[in-house]
């Protein structure tokens, strides 16, 4: 489903006109001056007209700047009756006079083209994605920030940088702050009733965010200001209508993301490359403190859930993990109280696919504490004292001091949950966090007679809730995981069914091999469309780094060449000159011949990997 074209803009000699009919708003370029426009008919007969969705903003290119606008979409639910839509398609509006797009522009506005394939953008023309319901009653703004994002949450609006050159008083009909991440709204049922779309609803958002973001391998752990890499809010929403006809809104959040120290884990063509961190325990405790108070100021008390290995490297750093919280805890005796921090060795407690051990973490005693006292977002409102034309609530400021919403209670705690890349192992610990909660949340409410618990965290849900949790979570994880990796979760098949499968297991060997290639030989070009979009790069200021793969087609070239030399000379000393091939014996081949490839490419990567390897533009001129 497409939404109407209600934005129109035409390209003059020296303006842009924005316009929702006759009345408008022109941008000139020169002065960079905005007018309002009672009648733009007249100031438009001479211009090209685009009709678009949405303008995200302004980017500069080669030789000229482009607006980035949003010219397909896809309607994908309804949040608190405003409709949200999945930007499917860029168009790119030049500056110069010609309105044709220069040859030299090409390849940078292929690279945005190529970071909305990778991740996945979602805006409302109504309402502002990047305020959870937890943010509308505690984040009590006295001013607005800004024109056109007035009371947003920066670091979750991934248009911020390119739109802030159209910061003026009406713009805010033109453009609206997108996130990057997820969102999901399916209307459900009270346990088995039929009940009507307009009454209950499940909705799940994940807002990406912006501040230390980019690749798998090449963005990890935290910088010098407490931003860690993957950092990602998850909110989950149930709304409904009580017999008094108010709205009701509860709201639960979860967050994801890197290890919050200075640490590394560089591609260097092996599947788990060497994590290193930074040898200076002064300095991480110092980034820790920065992030942690940040996740106290915003959420309340944290929950620090480690869900990796106790072996080799990533026992290394979840101890060091461990000494960093200790320490802080030690040193800030008050704020130290409202921070928790359980390990919970995700593949050994889980091996076997004994996914039910998950109820093991849940019987620690720093979750059992957390799981009774973190609670839930609950707000309600009454349609009447809204404006008689409008249905839609606006998470902001006014309506809050205005007491338009009645706050029941708010959440007083998150759970902060992180495995190597934060992606699988995450995605199904805070889904069963999220059923938990989901289950206290529809039990509090009268919706459902079934309680969460700690020794059955996969109690499955009545009616039309059970397959649409399921299904949101799984495409939450696979959004999610397809920006930081290049592919879907792995262990997707357990979120979707509850199930472990072989099939699932499969699926993960060849997103393991699809990721592998990705994140070695293609992952510095990706950080530079993420980057380019952003603005942290601008071909104006600096030449980009040259990507081909040219010296990818190389090292097959010598991978085929070295695998048949060594396979004939294994080939001739294991069997004889003479002989019929049968079953056993092509088995042997085949063997021998995967063996002989991967020794190839174990000697090749060991001694030439730098050559082969894709970095970014940053990476190499070490910003």
């Amino acid at each position: 489903m497409e939404g109407p074209r209600p934005i129109t803009i035409y390209n003059t000699r020296s303006e842009f006109i924005f316009s929702k009919g006759k009345k408008g708003i022109s941008y000139n370029k020169s002065s960079k001056i905005f007018t309002k426009k009672d009648d733009i008919m007249l100031l438009a007969n001479e211009s090209k007209k685009y009709d678009v969705y949405s303008v995200l903003g302004l980017i500069e290119a080669k030789s000229t700047n482009y607006i980035i606008c949003a010219n397909k979409i896809t309607f994908v639910g309804k949040y608190l009756h405003a409709s949200v839509f999945k930007i499917e398609k860029f168009s790119y509006i030049p500056e110069i006079e010609s309105n044709e797009i220069n040859v030299e522009d090409i390849p940078y506005l292929k690279m945005l083209d190529d970071f909305l394939n990778r991740n996945p953008l979602f805006y409302s023309p109504n309402i502002d994605l990047t305020i959870s319901i937890l943010n509308a009653t505690k984040k009590i703004m006295t001013q607005p920030k800004s024109h056109i994002f007035k009371y947003t949450i920066n670091h979750f609006c991934w248009n911020y940088s390119i739109a802030k050159c159209f910061d003026s008083d009406g713009m805010n009909e033109f453009i609206f702050p997108v996130i990057n991440g997820f969102f999901g709204a399916r209307a459900i049922q009270k346990d088995n009733e039929e009940i009507s779309d307009n009454d209950t609803h499940f909705i799940l958002i994940a807002r990406k965010d912006d501040r230390r973001s980019g690749m798998r391998f090449l963005i990890r752990g935290a910088d010098s200001n407490g931003n860690v890499a993957n950092f990602v809010e998850s909110e989950e929403i149930i709304t409904f209508k009580d017999n008094q006809g108010n709205i009701n809104i509860c709201s639960f959040i979860e967050l994801r993301g890197s290890i919050p120290l200075i640490w590394e884990q560089e591609p260097n063509l092996h599947l788990n490359p060497k994590i290193k961190p930074l040898d200076d325990f002064g300095k991480n405790c110092e980034v820790f403190k920065l992030h942690i108070e940040e996740l106290f100021d915003n959420y309340g008390s944290v929950c620090c859930i480690n869900l990796i290995d106790k072996v080799k490297d990533q026992d290394i750093i979840g101890k060091y993990y461990n000494n960093v919280v200790q320490n802080y805890k030690n040193a800030n005796k008050e704020k130290g109280k409202n921070l928790y921090f359980v390990w919970f060795d995700f593949h050994n407690e889980c091996k076997n696919l004994k996914y039910e051990n998950i109820k093991i973490l849940f019987n620690t005693e720093s979750m059992k504490v957390c799981l009774d006292n973190f609670g839930i977002t609950h707000i309600k409102y009454n349609p009447q004292s809204l404006e008689e034309d409008t249905t839609e609530i606006k998470l902001d400021d006014n309506l809050i001091k205005n007491k338009l919403f009645d706050i029941i209670q708010t959440q007083q705690g998150v759970f902060r949950n992180n495995c190597i890349d934060s992606l699988d192992r995450s995605n199904v610990v805070q889904s069963v966090i999220g059923r938990y909660y989901l289950l206290y949340i529809i039990s509090a409410i009268g919706f459902s007679d079934v309680k969460p618990s700690n020794n059955d965290v996969f109690r499955k849900f009545k009616g039309s809730l059970e397959p649409t949790f399921n299904l949101l979570w799984a495409d939450h994880g696979d959004c999610l995981s397809l920006a930081y990796s290049g592919t879907g979760a792995l262990k997707s098949d357990f979120v979707r069914t509850g199930k472990r499968t072989l099939m699932g297991n499969l699926q993960d060997g060849y997103l393991s091999c699809k990721r592998f290639y990705l994140n070695n030989f293609r992952d510095g070009y990706n950080q530079d469309c993420h980057d380019f979009f952003l603005c942290a790069i601008t071909p104006k200021k600096k030449e980009f780094k040259q990507h081909s793969s040219f010296m990818l087609h190389i090292l097959i070239s010598v991978l085929i060449f070295l695998t048949y030399f060594i396979f004939g000379i294994l080939k001739r000393l294991s069997m004889p000159r003479n002989y019929e091939l049968n079953f056993k014996k092509f088995l042997f081949q085949v063997i021998l011949f995967s063996g002989t490839f991967l020794l190839a490419f174990l000697v090749v990567s060991n001694y030439t990997q730098k050559m082969f390897l894709d970095f970014q533009t940053r990476h190499n001129q070490n910003i």
